[in-house]
């Protein structure tokens, strides 16, 4: 009786200490309501973009076999309400897989475009300098044969990479870049950037300053591996090839935050395939072993995505016959929650951030769903994680009865030696704040009714300013 009594205990524990995540998920709201077959991009450029308190997102509506356009709506207030979606393509054209970049007000985008009458394959780019609310005319970025682009932007700089083919037989594709220098107005000629044989493709693209980081699909070697490419001058010369993720892999993303840079890929070195993760700590000229973060022997991830603030490395992936995952890391990837089950999803789920706040989109059914968190983010990022002094999350334990709460519940801090400098916080549902107290030498603090209401509410106790443990508390 005594085990039983442990197991329970440690499993209330460990459950109140995962951090900000699960609970706070709202969601499924539809963005698409008008669509007819709704999609997103494949790993490689993303559809979500942010800005302050903006949220952007594009998406391809497929009309029927040969015609779609690019559709665009965007979240003024950090994902609360949203905009009707506008399509900023042309509706007779056959538009698809669009991603999007954003710097401040400029917003690029960029997408294939298939020919109606003769299929020829070529990509395209329209950007808007006011946030979105008006765009300017398309621009026509290569010549047939194109396979989808990806973006990115940095400053006044944009920056565009496309897997061209080069020769039909034997098939072989390489990767061109091109770039402008006046946030799309006018813009460079095609460079190409990869040499080999066989298939590279399905390129990812980030700008941080004039670092350019790209990773993709390459099979030079007979089996597709994951590729690393960097540039310290905005494009102008380029590192050579590096296998950052070995065989056999597919659908990689890139990110970076000062010197850390992230690849993450579907790898499958044997059995199913799974979420594996390239990290360098030195702008990508020295990289660590690849980690395996699903390690599920029974069924396949496919198609992530990646952000990081700091620490914090946040994860989407689809999860076959299970749909979106969610991954969180809170010490740079050393170690990984378990995944969260966001919805439903056949293609790549987009992931970003905004302060303390997690955004991620995904297609179900024919339409494209938007689920928030409201303080996913733990980063330097969020107001409340600025400080300098870490505290180690492990050594902070709450206790909330009874839960639900009718009209009191008592929020104990274990243990109470560290209470004196605790703070706990409450929200709603939509992230707005209702209870904001100091525990002061009490290790106790009792919550009432009144102060928050009824339905759903979640809580978060920070110690100097880092945050020590998340949960959830329903009021009756």
């Amino acid at each position: 009786m005594k085990n039983c009594f442990k197991t329970a205990f440690l499993f209330l524990t460990v459950w109140l200490m995962v951090p900000v995540l699960y609970a706070q998920w709202t969601g499924p709201v539809n963005l698409s309501p008008n669509a007819i077959s709704a999609g997103l991009n494949e790993s490689m450029g993303s559809c979500i973009g942010v800005s302050g308190d903006t949220v952007h997102v594009v998406y391809g509506d497929r009309f029927n076999a040969t015609h779609g356009a690019i559709f665009y709506t965007r979240s003024t207030d950090n994902g609360l309400t949203w905009s009707i979606p506008e399509a900023i393509t042309d509706s007779a054209g056959n538009a698809w897989n669009a991603a999007i970049s954003v710097n401040g007000p400029a917003v690029h985008v960029v997408w294939r475009e298939i020919d109606t009458l003769d299929n020829h394959r070529s990509s395209h780019y329209i950007h808007s300098m006011d946030g979105g609310t008006t765009w300017d005319a398309p621009v026509t970025l290569d010549s047939p044969v194109a396979n989808w682009p990806a973006v990115a932007s940095s400053g006044n700089n944009v920056y565009v990479v496309n897997d061209i083919v080069t020769s039909s037989s034997p098939y072989n594709t390489e990767i061109f870049f091109l770039t402008s220098a006046d946030n799309g107005f006018t813009w460079g000629s095609h460079r190409q950037i990869t040499f080999a044989v066989g298939r590279s493709e399905d390129e990812a693209i980030h700008a941080q300053g004039q670092d350019l980081f790209m990773s993709w699909n390459d099979n030079r070697s007979g089996q597709m591996q994951i590729f690393f490419k960097h540039s310290g001058n905005g494009g102008i010369a380029w590192d050579s090839d590096l296998v950052v993720i070995p065989p056999f892999d597919y659908g990689t993303m890139v990110g970076s935050d000062n010197n850390h840079i992230d690849v993450v890929a579907a790898g499958a070195p044997s059995g199913h395939y799974q979420v594996r993760l390239a990290q360098s700590a030195d702008l990508g000229y020295t990289w660590s072993p690849e980690k395996d973060l699903t390690s599920d022997t029974a069924y396949t991830y496919y198609y992530p995505d990646m952000v990081r603030d700091g620490e914090e490395l946040h994860v989407t992936c689809v999860k076959a016959f299970f749909g979106a995952q969610y991954l969180h890391s809170q010490d740079g990837g050393i170690t990984w929650d378990p995944p969260y089950t966001l919805g439903f999803s056949g293609i790549t789920p987009f992931i970003a951030y905004s302060g303390c706040v997690l955004h991620v989109i995904l297609p179900d059914s024919g339409h494209i769903n938007y689920y928030r968190n409201p303080t996913g983010n733990g980063g330097p990022h969020c107001p409340d994680t600025t400080a300098i002094e870490s505290v180690p999350r492990q050594s902070f334990q709450v206790k909330v009865y009874p839960d639900p709460m009718d009209a009191e519940a008592t929020v104990e801090l274990i243990p109470p030696s560290l209470s004196a400098e605790a703070v706990l916080i409450v929200y709603d549902v939509y992230g707005r704040q209702l209870f904001y107290k100091r525990f002061g030498r009490d290790y106790k603090m009792v919550l009432n009714r009144d102060q928050l209401g009824s339905g759903v509410r979640y809580y978060r106790v920070l110690l100097r300013d880092k945050i020590m443990a998340t949960g959830k508390l329903v009021v009756m």
